[in-house]
């Protein structure tokens, strides 16, 4: 199959949908399939949201998938000429007919843009075309194109269902526009339905199990003077509907209990927010002297990371899955995680991780002290995750659902009507 997968971003950047992306798209190269990712040029989300370019090669080739990158803009002539339309008589119906809605209207102009996406699109001979990450204006210029030239679209939404975002309008036209529409939970492929979507289908996220044998947590602990200490666990992107606030102000609550557990975040955050996120001012001395900080690190020394923790804490309102979950459990650690419905259907609570209530410092602290007062405990939740892990979330599993949902669109001889 000729695919081609549309997304915000795309390798060097290894946030969860860049790895999602990246994995299924290598995966289904190595299966003799031609893929083709058309995304921005862009180093990291900051960057995307301010439109500066990362000046990566405008198209290469990365372990067999072809990589097209637009030059993100927040300006330009289409930025202009819209709004304009749009005052003439009968301009404010019209554009938002084109759009689909004023919601519609809304994510079009969002920034950042790379409306160099549709034209290529309507060039494009793909068998299939899957938008991923919808929540930038990327998801909807596929949309767009869809109307002007029918062709087999995939919507991989990713939605983060407890965020205001998902609310909007144009996705339900989005999703009724998908041939097929592909979800990381079944919490997610429900709201999926809900909003119109049909043939919709729970696939999840992965690991390489290979990558995970060689972690050495005991490293880490020496590296960063550790030693023995009780050690909880934040790795992810240090914004604020992660919860890494949430896991701070726990801790403080935590260290009352037993001042020898240690907090170590791990993440990448703008340098012009990172104290805003992180707050570590509001500690005192001795609590700032608890806290392990690695602001940058290798993307193959993650596993030795997550092997030096007692606890991982994610209590993150901002995910479709979590694939930070996956990556603890294969090292046995529990985890836990925000009651939210996603993530209600990642971690079996009290089975192999534990759910905290989102954005309350106070249950967290009351989690994080039942798993790091019961050794056995963690031990037996762990291994359970472990088990789950591999027998449901490798990324060979997972690409060989998305090529079977594949094939089937493309076999299939009847288009959705929009």
């Amino acid at each position: 199959m000729r695919i081609l997968h549309v997304s915000p971003m795309y390798f060097p950047i290894l946030g969860g949908a860049e790895l999602h992306m990246k994995e299924i798209s290598e995966g289904l190269v190595r299966r003799g399939h031609k893929v083709t990712v058309l995304t921005t040029n862009a180093r990291n989300a900051w960057d995307l949201w301010d439109a500066k370019s990362a000046n990566l090669p405008d198209v290469e080739s990365v372990n067999g998938v072809k990589i097209v990158r637009l030059q993100p803009t927040n300006g330009g002539a289409v930025e202009k000429l819209i709004p304009l339309c749009r005052k003439l008589r009968g301009g404010y119906r019209g554009v938002n007919w084109l759009l689909s809605s004023p919601s519609g209207f809304d994510l079009f102009m969002r920034g950042p843009r790379a409306f160099g996406a549709i034209p290529y699109l309507l060039s494009s001979n793909a068998d299939v075309v899957a938008s991923m990450n919808w929540v930038w204006p990327l998801g909807h210029y596929c949309h767009l194109a869809r109307r002007l030239k029918p062709y087999k679209l995939v919507g991989i939404p990713l939605f983060h269902t407890a965020e205001d975002w998902c609310g909007l309008e144009i996705y339900r036209r989005m999703l009724c526009n998908c041939d097929a529409v592909v979800s990381n939970t079944e919490f997610e492929a429900e709201f999926a339905r809900g909003r119109g979507a049909r043939n919709v289908q729970a696939v999840g996220v992965g690991i390489h199990p290979e990558d995970f044998e060689k972690r050495d947590g005991r490293a880490v602990r020496e590296a960063y003077h550790i030693g023995n200490h009780p050690v909880i666990g934040f790795v992810g992107r240090l914004l604020a509907n992660k919860g890494v606030t949430t896991v701070i102000a726990a801790m403080r609550q935590v260290w009352k209990t037993n001042s020898e557990v240690r907090l170590l975040i791990a993440g990448a955050a703008p340098a012009s927010s990172a104290e805003d996120v992180l707050r570590l001012h509001e500690l005192s001395t001795l609590e700032r002297s608890r806290v392990i900080r690695i602001c940058d690190f290798k993307d193959e020394d993650k596993a030795s990371i997550f092997d030096a923790l007692d606890v991982f804490a994610l209590p993150s309102v901002g995910e479709s899955f979590g694939i930070a979950y996956l990556e603890a459990w294969m090292c046995g650690k529990p985890v836990i995680g925000a009651r939210i419905g996603p993530t209600s259907d990642v971690i079996d609570d009290g089975v192999d991780g534990l759910l905290a209530k989102p954005y309350d410092p106070d249950d967290l602290a009351a989690k994080l002290v039942e798993l790091l007062s019961d050794p056995e405990k963690r031990e037996r939740m762990g291994q359970n995750g472990r088990t789950k892990t591999l027998n449901r979330f490798t990324w060979n599993q997972i690409v060989d659902k998305m090529e079977h949902i594949y094939r089937d669109v493309v076999d299939e001889t009847t288009m959705p009507l929009w």
